[in-house]
């Protein structure tokens, strides 16, 4: 069967009859995890994104409020 990481919650000392690790990670089978995540004991461990940078540029807040009349006087 195949295995996932699961993260113990805090304060949650056994799960599935074994001690948990200082990391609060736990390898197990889905047979294995369902007492445990029914009660909330566990989740699963969510695995990071690939980049942390933004797909695309954000565009920057100005530091002052900016009139929507001033805005307007350019267009007509």
């Amino acid at each position: 069967m195949d295995k996932q990481t699961y993260v113990a919650a805090e304060g949650v000392d056994l799960v599935n009859g074994r001690p948990v690790p200082k990391n609060r990670e736990i390898v197990l089978t889905t047979p294995e995890a369902l007492y445990d995540l029914s009660l909330g004991r566990i989740d699963i461990k969510v695995k990071a994104r690939a980049s942390a940078k933004p797909s695309r540029k954000v565009p920057s807040v100005p530091d002052t409020p900016v009139n929507a009349a001033e805005l307007d006087q350019g267009e007509a």
